[in-house]
């Protein structure tokens, strides 16, 4: 009698619990189907103006089956260089502010080539998911059909948000080596940590193992906004041959201005 009793007490308690958390569930299934795009792109007010050195590129409307629409990218090539970067940038940022950042690739060595996803910058449309893997796309097929840049030459790199589009791009095309800065495993673990929902988005970890270019990731044990731990999982995952350098103060968007990094990136490229 008395186990019958516990067995009914702890089933009651259950389908309370089920009825008070239904509704909280259903809820953040809801936020994520409607509300996640808002949520995830963040493009600032236009920081730059239209000039004779920007390139405007096709890139296939993901909303409209057989449009287009133009995203805006900038190409500064080295002459010594034996690499082109293909930067992918945060959610929060638009190629006016990557000047520096431009400047300091192409005084490492480097030739690259920084884009607008869709809805930034000068760039037309609206970013999603889809959308933003079609603008990549689209960067790297002018590299390679249109300037005739080899893909055993384009290096495919990303920061944060940028991190998951580099990914993509590496997962569906040959290139020289995959770099992810301050990335995470999936758009919505940034902020849950565990998978809560049965769909995610920009889901790095679901691809990165079946990825067998060179991989170097870079992350920093402070980071604020992406928790050290996603580089961490997604490195565990990762193919080899694969590189780490983790830092220890450099923040969410700090590790690119160091010394160090530049360091330990000619020490990655040059076993290319």
């Amino acid at each position: 009698m008395v186990a019958n009793r516990t067995f009914l007490f702890i089933k009651k308690l259950f389908l309370k619990l089920i009825f008070i958390l239904s509704p909280i569930y259903l809820f953040l299934i809801g936020v994520g189907l409607l509300y996640s795009d808002d949520l995830i792109f963040l493009p600032p007010a236009t920081s730059y103006s239209p000039a004779d050195n920007l390139i405007y590129i096709t890139s296939d409307n993901s909303n409209q089956l057989g449009s287009t629409q133009t995203v805006v990218a900038n190409l500064l090539i080295n002459p010594n260089a034996n690499y082109t970067v293909l930067y992918s940038h945060g959610n929060a940022i638009d190629i006016g502010q990557l000047t520096h950042l431009k400047n300091n690739f192409y005084k490492h060595g480097y030739s690259i080539i920084i884009y607008d996803y869709s809805g930034y910058g000068l760039s037309e449309g609206r970013a999603s998911e889809q959308q933003v893997y079609n603008d990549v796309q689209a960067v790297y097929n002018y590299l390679v059909k249109e300037r005739k840049f080899k893909p055993k030459h384009i290096i495919s790199y990303g920061h944060s948000l940028g991190a998951a589009i580099a990914t993509d791009l590496a997962f569906n095309n040959p290139v020289a080596a995959l770099i992810v800065e301050s990335p995470f495993t999936t758009a919505f673990r940034v902020k849950t940590t565990y998978s809560l929902v049965p769909f995610d988005k920009f889901a790095s970890i679901d691809k990165i193992d079946h990825i067998n270019t060179p991989f170097f990731i870079t992350h920093s044990r402070d980071d604020p906004v992406i928790a050290f731990w996603h580089g961490e999982e997604l490195f565990e995952k990762a193919n080899k041959p694969k590189m780490k350098h983790w830092f220890d103060n450099e923040g969410h968007s700090e590790i690119s201005h160091t010394m160090v990094f530049w360091s330990v990136l000619e020490n990655f490229v040059s076993q290319l």
